[in-house]
């Protein structure tokens, strides 16, 4: 397998669905889902009783200020990154879930560094020094051949256009 097709796949992330209901919310039958996707995460409420609902999709580039925050003084709570589209930190449980809030939360940030800015900018980083090793291999092809023409002596294209 070549480097490029590793790294694509060292780069992957595997589909992970969380539940992030409140016991409020599970009393309201209302379900709240996350599902974290490769480059994206969707966001998914639906109230029973009033049978309606939402569902946004965030590029991991987009959310910002996500982590951990407490929620009633004491509880943990998930700020996932898009609580300017008007919704509240999720307390997953009743009192928060710490091990499940910091398994999100640090999936979260994993993602957003990977796909954000800083992932974009360490991408594009690499697409430039890969670039340029392949800029100095086509010159060294290049002196290769002209220095081979020199030795057959052939003519390059270009000396023959000039002599027309």
């Amino acid at each position: 397998m070549d480097d490029q097709k590793m790294d694509d796949q060292k780069d992957q992330f595997e589909v992970k669905h969380y539940d992030v209901r409140g016991c409020c919310d599970s009393c309201c039958c209302l379900t709240k889902d996350l599902t974290l996707l490769d480059d994206e995460l969707h966001y998914k409420s639906w109230c029973y009783a009033c049978n309606s609902g939402q569902e946004k999709v965030f590029p991991y580039g987009e959310l910002s200020g996500m982590g951990e925050v407490k929620q009633c003084c004491c509880c943990p709570a998930i700020n996932p990154g898009f609580s300017h589209e008007n919704e509240t930190p999720f307390t997953i449980g009743c009192c928060g879930d710490q091990k499940v809030t910091t398994e999100i939360v640090e999936e979260l940030k994993k993602r957003a560094r990977a796909r954000g800015d800083i992932g974009q900018m360490k991408k594009t980083t690499e697409l430039h020094r890969n670039m340029n090793e392949l800029l100095a291999k086509v010159a060294r092809v290049e002196a290769s051949v002209a220095a081979i023409m020199k030795h057959l002596k052939i003519r390059s294209p270009m000396e023959e256009q000039k002599m027309q």
